[in-house]
Parts: structure tokens; sequence; C-alpha cells
């Protein structure tokens, strides 16, 4: 019994440790496709710097094509990155809390190398 649990607890243990290693690692390729900055820190409406134009810039490529629209990426997030970070997070089933924190980054890292533009 206490072998079959030893044994259990290290494949949870394995599972888990894959799971961390591949987040950073979709982040990296993310940033290296926009090359603003690797760091992915919560952000929300009025944050400013190199995050957010890694944001608009994903941002721009997952959602140019579908929603006609195309943001600046100066850095300063004002009505429209709001704007578009909540739809984005409605088309991809989060909640639409404006915030972008560890979620919105997942799933928008997930698009940009896998999905390209969202149809939504």
């Amino acid at each position: 019994m206490r072998n079959r649990l030893v044994g259990g607890l290290v494949t949870a243990g394995l599972v888990l440790a894959a799971g961390i290693a591949t987040a950073p690692a979709a982040s990296a390729q993310a940033s290296q496709y926009c090359g603003y900055t690797g760091a992915q820190p919560t952000l929300r409406y009025n944050s400013t710097g190199d995050a957010v134009k890694q944001l608009q810039c994903e941002l721009n490529h997952v959602t140019y094509s579908s929603w006609n629209s195309h943001l600046d990426e100066d850095g300063d997030w004002g009505n429209a990155t709001d704007a578009a970070v909540r739809r984005f997070q409605g088309c991809t089933g989060l909640g639409q809390d404006g915030i972008v924190g560890p979620q919105t980054w997942d799933k928008l890292n997930g698009w940009v190398l896998t999905h390209g533009w969202i149809n939504c």
C-alpha cells in the first residue's frame, strides 16, 4: 500500500512539474513573437510599459483579421485596449473582468502560438 501511495505521489509530482515547466515555455515563445518583454505581470486599465506593448501586440496578432481593428502598440492601456481585452476574454470563455492575469495571459499565449486569428 505504501509503495502505491509513494508511486502515485511521485507520478502526480511529475505531472505537476511538467505542467509548470510548459507554461513559461509558451510565455517565452509568445514574447519572442512580439519581442517587447517576456514578463507577464497582472495588468489592468491605466497600466503602462513594455508588458502592455506585449499585450497589445499579441491581441493584434489574434484579433486583427476577425475584428478589423488594430491597437496602437504604445504601452498605454486605454479604452481601445480595455475593450479588446474584455472581448478576447469573452470569446475564449474567461470572465470579462478586464484584468490580464495568469489565466488571460495563458489563453492569449495559446492563441498566439496555435490558433492564429480568433473569430468571435
